[in-house]
């Protein structure tokens, strides 16, 4: 098959940190199967209008589109005409048109091709957008005209990628008799490898400063009582000592001690799983979710979670038995960590079972021969 896919990929660079690993370790492995791939995305800092680079076995084309504050100001109605006219100009080479989120008007960009089409959906942004907060008035912005494109282009698409139970229903709640395929994303093949710390040292957490993923709330528990059980805090992601300094500072937490908070910046595989082999558990308390990456890497390494419920990570955890799931509050990290601490037997069951479980729900093999057959359908269909 001939595949074009629309994907929030950067500009391929050596430090190996991709946002969106998933989307590469998944393109490697139709293109060993001897498919043909070309995955498209918009960059406002390339160049030239058009630029094309081979990454192992797969085309790379990046389309210049303008600035942030220009794009914005054009309701990035600018952006999609760009995008929309060079997909114009080459979707009669391809089979099938697979778009990866509704986040970036991929849908807009593709509005009238003539071509199979699937959608997968990756975060909603019509739901996200009710957590950012107000002050943070550029990405409030931003993602609420996001939203916008999304609930316009939403309904025109009938086949759909989904993962959990909570983006399903949301699109059956949203399309008119959707044609639903259920596919869990490929996770690296790095983390299929048992890495996790026995030690209670210190617990990981994965989202940087974003404001959704619960660091504010994280550090309330720690400076009430995590802290005193002599437990670190390893944080990945974008976030420095001086975030870490604003929040205490807003939340008056007064007994943390700055020595104990390890901020690592973006990390590759590599890094993760060196993070992984120093703690006892990962703590997810976010705001909102579909399937968090960070949550599925760690259960397939055998690292213990704890994760607020919220979205679709109910998909993801079986509470008591693949990981813990809590509210969106202090006390309840408090309490979920403190009792992994103290009980190693739910500590060790946990690890056990949500290993062997997201093994299975993430297995590659598996993975490939579903993506193939959805798009084998679709084309099928389509014709």
């Amino acid at each position: 098959m001939k595949i074009l896919w629309l994907a929030p990929i950067p500009l391929i660079d050596a430090s190996d940190t991709h946002p969106a690993p998933w989307i590469i370790t998944l393109a490697n492995a139709l293109t060993e199967q001897g498919n043909t791939l070309t995955i498209v995305n918009n960059n406002s800092n390339i160049k030239e209008d058009i630029f094309e680079t081979q990454y192992q076995n797969i085309r790379l084309v990046y389309i210049k589109t303008p600035k942030l504050k220009l794009d914005f100001l054009t309701l990035y109605k600018l952006k999609v005409n760009i995008v929309k006219k060079y997909l114009e100009s080459i979707v009669d080479d391809y089979d099938l048109l697979h778009i990866h989120g509704t986040e970036h008007q991929y849908e807009a960009m593709s509005e009238g091709l003539h071509i199979p089409k699937v959608v997968s959906i990756q975060g909603i942004m019509y739901e996200y957008v009710k957590y950012v907060p107000i002050k943070r008035y550029k990405q409030f912005l931003e993602w609420h005209l996001s939203a916008y494109y999304e609930s316009k282009y939403i309904v025109k698409n009938h086949n759909y990628s989904c993962r959990t139970e909570w983006d399903s229903n949301y699109i059956k709640s949203k399309v008119s008799n959707p044609k639903i395929f259920m596919i869990w994303e490929m996770i690296r093949e790095e983390f299929f490898i048992d890495n996790f710390s026995l030690e209670k040292k210190n617990i990981l957490f994965v989202g940087g400063n974003n404001p959704l993923k619960g660091l504010k709330e994280l550090l309330s528990a720690y400076n009430d009582s995590l802290q005193d059980l002599g437990l670190k805090l390893i944080i990945l992601g974008k976030c420095s000592i001086k975030d870490i300094k604003v929040i205490i500072l807003s939340q008056d937490l007064q007994n943390i001690d700055l020595q104990n908070i390890d901020c690592r910046g973006m990390q590759n595989a590599k890094g993760m799983i060196e993070a992984y082999k120093e703690s006892y558990c990962l703590v997810h308390p976010t705001y909102i979710d579909n399937s968090p990456n960070s949550v599925c890497e760690a259960q397939i390494s055998g690292l213990p979670v704890i994760a607020t419920d919220v979205g679709g990570v109910s998909s993801l955890i079986d509470d008591g038995h693949t990981g813990l799931l809590i509210g969106l509050d202090s006390k309840d990290i408090e309490h979920a960590v403190k009792l992994l601490i103290n009980d190693d037997i739910l500590r060790n069951n946990i690890s056990t079972n949500s290993r062997e479980i997201a093994r299975k729900r993430h297995n590659p093999s598996r993975i490939l021969k579903e993506t193939i057959s959805t798009y084998e359908t679709i084309i099928k269909e389509f014709n």
